[in-house]
């Protein structure tokens, strides 16, 4: 699934009535270093580790940005995430505009602890079961990915045909990949979307519906932005 340098349309700057979205996932958080379920109470926003992440994503955005603008960037309320765009936003020198509809899943009483231990109780991640919370006061998988499917579609139709910037958790990204690649139910179809910690996928749209340029581009995380084909 992952494009390469060089694959045929990856440099082509599209046209302007042709809509963009590019999907980047924050920069480690604390909480994933540390292997806790980072909720509304355990994200205790980013690791060393995550913030040079995010300053090079960063980086690679502002290149492409300066080849054909975004029109608009949003992102999830969440601290980590939160703290990669606002890193990002400097950069670019603009605002990032948090969307609360996109926060990440409600973990309820599992909310900072292990994931090992939840997981290993639930018999599975949440979507391995997605009609059932995984604690009490917990979203089930399946009302968590349709609230989110719900705001990206409302966001795509409020941003048709604009170069669009959403940053996200992984399960945003996604949701995300799974809608646009036209998956018959999104919410099964996430996984293969998900990309790593401050990687970005690009979809450009086209008279056929939308097509993925790039998936899980990590390049920019060890080389220099200079170094990297970039998707414009």
């Amino acid at each position: 699934m992952k494009a390469r340098a060089g694959d045929e349309g990856l440099d082509a700057v599209p046209p302007r009535a042709a809509g963009e979205v590019v999907l980047a996932r924050h920069g480690q958080g604390e909480c994933n270093a540390a292997g806790l379920i980072g909720g509304r109470l355990g994200c205790r926003g980013l690791s060393p580790q995550g913030r040079t992440e995010s300053r090079r994503l960063a980086d690679r955005l502002a290149e492409m940005d300066a080849v054909r603008p975004f029109d608009a960037l949003l992102s999830s309320p969440r601290p980590r995430v939160v703290e990669c765009a606002g890193i990002i936003g400097a950069r670019l020198g603009r605002p990032v505009a948090a969307v609360d509809a996109l926060r990440g899943q409600e973990f309820g009483a599992a909310d900072g602890r292990p994931w090992a231990e939840v997981i290993q109780g639930f018999g599975g991640r949440p979507a391995h079961d997605p009609q059932r919370p995984v604690a009490e006061g917990a979203e089930a998988w399946n009302v968590y990915a349709d609230r989110v499917l719900a705001a990206l579609r409302l966001l795509l139709a409020q941003h048709a045909g604009e170069r669009v910037l959403l940053i996200g958790h992984g399960k945003t990204t996604g949701l995300a990949g799974a809608l646009l690649a036209g998956a018959p139910d999104p919410r099964s179809g996430a996984g293969p979307f998900v990309i790593g910690h401050g990687a970005l996928s690009v979809w450009r749209g086209g008279p056929d519906g939308w097509v993925l340029v790039v998936h899980d581009d990590v390049r920019h995380l060890v080389t220099s932005p200079a170094a990297a084909t970039i998707p414009t």
